[in-house]
């Protein structure tokens, strides 16, 4: 039975490297928090201050140069860049413009399916794809600063775009490379350096990406099953096996909600937050869906297949008497809207899907989005995003593929030209959109990107063969 829930989201030059100061998002969040603690100081100005200045431009997209290298491209030096190319003309190294072509040339097929003034926006998101992972075991979030690492979350997302457009191999190289950093005790860094396979800091394991990559391995599975004929899912047996068991001991099998951790805000937080809840239901369903399309699984996987789905269905009765009792807040009786509720539809929890056991209802959703609408048309990641008044791309293109996979057709609609018309001037998919309506921050993004693509796939070409 379907539970609807109802209310009661190339190396870079040595100034590009991460700084020690508080990152924005913490200054964003935080502020009013500290207010309590600091007074009205000198502090809370300077916070204040720091949320009201506009993000600068870090780049407008990346691009291989003349120097041979991938590098950050600035709005002057773009106007040489080719229309739909992240290469510069005239490189004396054949390789990557070949790169490119060929990159696109296992697109085509998938880019026939969509209508012709979506495919300019198609082809800008996968050449966004193809210029952050060209030559990496897995994509990087972004070229600049700190963007130039492997988020698992993001990679996610990522490696269901690549199947979905055709090009299931490179998505099972980014899972297998996953598998291949993660902990003996399964879990995953914050982010990895490409580079080395090891994480850049101390920041603490993010809970969301056990579910996420759970959800992608089910996808990638489903869309090779049904386009090919073949899958790879063995070759992720360690993956599976450390990642499930991970999911159920931390939440005594299903009977508990994630330990409090950070998720897709990047900030402490003191209780368990919907960004984490949701991605583990989705971690569940994906398991569930999983043991359906591959029965003897969990018995070379050291797990009973019937044990597993226990675990996965009390998770639901847990989540659904704490988030889904209380509307879906942030936190599990509080917080306000989150953007982070698209998660379950974004990966098939929507009512009447074949395994959508969890559904959420598609006017919560709708509810969501223009309760956390900005000036500039897009959303903020939460409520609790109180002093930026910036869309953020990811929470925005998160909540179109909610919307296309809810069947709210026009609203997903509306999100793509939204977003094919806050692009940078090189065509590149920003992090953010100022109050102004200007692309700021780092372009282009990855988890971006795959959500525009995976969000194209479910309105045009979708080959029904996800997970859901």
């Amino acid at each position: 039975m379907t539970t609807a829930v109802r209310p009661p989201r190339g190396t870079l030059p040595r100034d590009e490297r991460d700084t020690a100061r508080p990152s924005r998002r913490a200054v964003l969040t935080g502020a009013a928090i500290g207010i309590g603690a600091i007074g009205l100081g000198s502090a809370i100005t300077t916070a204040l201050a720091e949320a009201a200045r506009p993000d600068p431009v870090r780049s407008v997209t990346a691009a291989y140069t003349r120097s041979g290298l991938r590098e950050v491209v600035d709005a002057e030096s773009v106007q040489i860049l080719p229309a739909q190319s992240r290469v510069m003309p005239d490189l004396a190294d054949p390789g990557p413009a070949l790169g490119q072509q060929e990159f696109l040339d296992g697109c085509e097929s998938w880019l026939t399916t969509l209508p012709a003034h979506r495919r300019e926006l198609a082809v800008a998101a996968l050449l966004d794809l193809w210029v952050l992972s060209d030559g990496l075991p897995a994509p990087v979030a972004g070229r600049a600063g700190a963007w130039r690492y492997v988020w698992p979350r993001d990679t996610a997302f990522c490696a269901v775009a690549l199947a979905r457009v055709g090009l299931s191999g490179l998505a099972w190289g980014h899972l297998r490379y996953l598998q291949s950093v993660q902990a003996p005790d399964g879990a995953f860094a914050a982010r990895v350096d490409p580079e080395t396979g090891l994480a850049p800091d101390d920041r603490a394991s993010q809970f969301d990406s056990l579910g996420l990559v759970l959800w992608a391995v089910a996808e990638v599975h489903a869309v090779s099953t049904a386009t090919t004929g073949g899958s790879d899912l063995g070759g992720l047996d360690d993956l599976l096996r450390r990642t499930s068991s991970r999911l159920f001991d931390l939440t005594s099998r299903g009977r508990r909600l994630p330990p409090v951790g950070p998720d897709y805000w990047e900030v402490g937080e003191s209780q368990v937050t919907l960004g984490l809840a949701g991605p583990t239901l989705v971690g569940m369903n994906s398991l569930t869906a999983l043991t359906k399309a591959d029965p003897g699984l969990w018995s070379r996987l050291g797990e009973e297949a019937d044990e597993v789905l226990r675990g996965a269905d009390d998770y639901r009765q847990t989540f659904s008497r704490t988030f889904g009792a209380n509307g879906m807040q942030r936190y599990p009786t509080s917080g306000g809207s989150d953007s982070a509720i698209a998660y379950l539809p974004a990966a098939g929890l929507v009512p009447n899907a074949e395994d959508g056991i969890y559904a959420l209802d598609p006017e919560l959703l709708a509810g969501v989005w223009d309760r956390l609408e900005q000036p500039a048309g897009g959303i903020k990641p939460g409520h609790g995003w109180i002093l930026d008044r910036s869309s953020w791309t990811p929470s925005t293109a998160l909540m179109g593929l909610g919307f296309a996979r809810l069947g709210l057709s026009a609203r997903a609609e509306s999100v793509l030209d939204w977003l094919t018309e806050h692009r940078t001037s090189a065509g590149s998919l920003p992090e953010k959109i100022s109050a102004d309506g200007d692309p700021v921050s780092a372009a282009p993004l990855s988890w971006t990107a795959a959500n525009v693509i995976i969000t194209l796939d479910e309105l045009y070409g979708h080959r029904g063969g996800a997970a859901s």
